[in-house]
């Protein structure tokens, strides 16, 4: 998002934002953080560092439910404590100014008594939190924004002269770190435009005096697949159409206002954003497993290899049992004629504690086990070759897929209406020992996740009682679940909840069925009805089965 189109944007949305409190902070995703503005008009500030997104936007309520269901994961390490602070600092304060930097892609908003900064420019923007000139928090996977930089009204696009790219070009090919450095508000698209012609600068300035908001897809939005959203280059928010990306087959689009502009780009990444994840992790488990499948197959044709012969065994065998020669008392081996070819001999190793005949049995027995032995390699080698194209199978199916419903975890069957697998959702899986499945979420929204979307009424739920954990789903629609199952399932709640250091936790049973969402953060549950196991955490891993 360069200068043009945050100055329209906060030109907009400053007189619905000055003088209003900020509530309800969460996060979403990884690399962004939501907050409610207050008043009848169901706003929410969007502020967003993840990489490719970088971005402030102001959402309606529906738009940004819609936002909230396509972003992804929960913030780690210092964005969880990133997080933590701006709830403690930022909630409930009064928004008195909202405004850019100039000469800079940065913005400062004062709240209450704090500062936040969000910097869109660099390889990794992010957001600060500051008090009394201080900071207190960095969110976001680079430097901190803080302190900001000074203002720099002579780097504006508008201050600037023809004459300033040009002169930079004359020392050879100009770069877009060069005009970024000249004009950071350009952003990395005008920056590209100007490195194709610096002498374009005159004429793009004269365009940019009257913007209106242009947001470029490949092609109209509302036909877009998300596999066309999944290239940052594809989709693009401009003050103005650029003849370059319609060369490139982009189709420009006018929203009605900055604000507008802005909610579509963000959702249209977001599914781009969404798609690319979800189809890279699925690739990546695909790949993994066709390299492990080839490795297998290699491994087995060796074994194959390197297998006795059946028929030299079995000949070799007849031929201790023709043999009428004098054997040595205690030989370890003996010359004997082949019995289909007297010219040819054979030398055969024996057992000095055995008879002929028993040495005989002997070679007949091998030769019976290397015949099942092929056999149930040869089998294996060919399940594994059927996986192995099974795998290619899915790697393509994968690569040619349009939109997320599409996607569908490796080796699993399509789930629902979406085509989703309802299980592939993320999180841990375990077999109990009377081989029914376990399901374990790993944080907050994946809880959210597994215990209401994909979690059957009829499953069993259990969590750690009054303490943060996982929530732990046993499958159970035939009503099979017995006391062991249960007990195992308890343990498993136990030790991936904070109590996992207790000797024994008491742990909530009870059917998905009798739970209901509670409001706040993803993952709190109301419980209608459950009873309660007194267990010892224990460790599944090495002791249950991984499905």
């Amino acid at each position: 998002m360069d200068a043009v189109c945050l100055d329209g944007l906060l030109a907009e949305i400053r007189p619905l934002m000055l003088g209003r409190h900020l509530l309800r902070l969460r996060p979403a995703g990884r690399q962004a953080v939501v907050a409610e503005v207050s008043g009848r008009d169901n706003w929410w500030l969007w502020l967003s560092v993840t990489r490719g997104l970088p971005g402030l936007f102001l959402l309606t309520r529906e738009e940004m439910r819609a936002a909230a269901g396509l972003a992804s994961g929960e913030p780690e390490g210092r964005g969880r404590q990133a997080l933590l602070l701006l709830r403690k600092h930022i909630e409930g304060a009064r928004v008195a100014s909202l405004t850019r930097i100039p000469g800079e892609r940065v913005i400062a908003m004062q709240a209450g008594d704090c500062e936040l900064v969000l910097r869109l420019s660099g390889a990794t923007p992010a957001l600060s939190l500051a008090r009394e000139g201080s900071e207190l928090a960095s969110f976001g996977e680079g430097t901190s924004a803080w302190p900001p930089p000074a203002p720099a009204p002579e780097k504006e696009w508008s201050f600037l002269g023809p004459a300033v790219f040009r002169e930079a070009a004359a020392g050879g090919a100009l770069s877009r770190r060069q005009v970024l450095g000249q004009s950071p508000g350009l952003g990395p698209v005008l920056a590209a435009e100007l490195v194709l012609d610096p002498n374009s600068f005159g004429a793009l300035s004269e365009r940019l005096r009257q913007p209106r908001p242009t947001l470029f897809t490949a092609r109209p939005l509302e036909t877009c697949s998300d596999q066309d959203l999944a290239s940052a280059e594809d989709v693009v928010l401009l003050p103005l159409p650029l003849a370059s990306l319609e060369a490139r087959g982009l189709v420009a689009q006018t929203p009605g206002s900055w604000r507008e502009a802005t909610a579509l780009f963000l959702s249209a990444r977001l599914r781009g954003i969404a798609f690319a994840e979800r189809r890279q992790q699925l690739l990546e488990g695909v790949r993994r497993e066709s390299r492990r499948l080839r490795q297998l197959e290699a491994h087995l044709a060796q074994d194959l290899a390197g297998l006795a012969s059946e028929d030299a065994l079995r000949r070799e065998g007849e031929a201790l049992l023709a043999f009428t020669g004098t054997l040595a008392a205690g030989a370890a081996a003996v010359e004997v004629p082949d019995p289909y070819q007297p010219e040819r001999s054979f030398r055969i190793g024996l057992d000095p504690k055995r008879s002929l005949h028993a040495n005989a049995d002997r070679l007949f027995e091998k030769a019976r086990r290397m015949t099942r032995a092929r056999g149930q390699i040869e089998a294996r080698l060919e399940a594994t070759r059927r996986a192995a194209e099974a795998a290619l199978g899915r790697e393509r199916t994968l690569l040619a897929a349009a939109s997320l419903h599409q996607l569908v975890a490796p080796g699993a069957p399509a789930g629902g209406a979406t085509g989703l697998d309802r299980t592939a959702l993320g999180g841990r899986r375990y077999l109990t020992s009377g081989g029914l499945s376990l399901l374990v979420g790993r944080a907050a929204r994946e809880n959210q996740r597994l215990t209401f979307t994909v979690a059957r009424p009829e499953d069993l739920w259990l969590h750690a009682r009054d303490v943060p954990g996982a929530h732990v789903i046993l499958r159970d629609n035939e009503g099979r679940a017995g006391p062991e199952d249960l007990r195992e399932a308890a343990e498993v709640a136990a030790f991936f909840s904070e109590a996992k250091s207790e000797g024994k936790v008491d742990v909530h049973v009870t059917r998905r069925k009798h739970l209901r969402p509670a409001k706040g953060s993803p993952g709190r549950v109301h419980v209608g009805h459950s009873e309660t196991l007194r267990v010892t955490p224990r460790d599944p891993e090495g002791r249950l089965r991984k499905r």
